[in-house]
């Protein structure tokens, strides 16, 4: 009977916190510093981006243009997102934005272009986010994890701020195992999936 199915299902518990109001905060509480004059430029790709994002950005107080975050549940990443930044470069371009991001639909993943609307490289993106981890005494072992495509440059890079990289294969899952094998705390696959444990 529909009674007995039902009783074996389990039950929706009430949950006292909203995820979202969670997640935003956790987020809002890993910034430092003062973002008051900045001018961002996001892409939401009509995803799962689409529900933290403003309340993220008010949080941190920064000037910002949301796009594509109307989800239809057809939508996602159709001519948008990371995976489609030509529209995301133009209007950094002609905005006078300081940078833009692109997420992927199930935001796992974001790209970033620059003032002059040019997509800035994942190790770039590492490298900073290294240094400044580094800088504040939480980079974890001095060391983070990126795969065998980072380029010479961003191992040059390390070895010049006396940080070490360990080498995974390419894929997030990789990264994410070589971190969690050698305890460190920050890890990028090229592609966009930026780890931060």
């Amino acid at each position: 009977t529909p009674e007995l199915v039902l009783a074996r299902l389990g039950r929706v518990l009430p949950h006292r916190n909203d995820p979202v109001v969670e997640y935003t905060d956790h987020l809002a509480g890993t910034i430092s510093g003062d973002l008051s004059g900045l001018r961002v430029a996001v892409d939401c790709a009509n995803g799962a981006s689409s529900t933290t994002i403003v309340r993220l950005l008010r949080q941190v107080e920064c000037g910002y243009e949301i796009r594509f975050r109307e989800p239809d549940g057809l939508n996602i990443n159709d001519g948008c997102g990371s995976t489609h930044l030509g529209q995301l470069k133009e209007r950094v371009r002609k905005g006078d934005f300081d940078l833009g991001i692109a997420f992927d639909g199930d935001a796992d993943r974001c790209l970033i272009v620059d003032e002059n609307g040019e997509e800035l490289d994942g190790d770039r993106i590492m490298a900073v986010c290294a240094a400044r981890m580094q800088q504040e005494g939480k980079l974890r072992g001095g060391a983070f994890v990126a795969t065998v495509l980072s380029n010479m440059g961003l191992h040059a890079y390390a070895k010049q701020k006396n940080m070490r990289i360990e080498c995974s294969n390419v894929g997030d899952r990789y990264v994410l195992e070589k971190m969690l094998e050698t305890g460190y705390n920050l890890g990028r696959e090229q592609a966009g999936h930026e780890n931060f444990l």
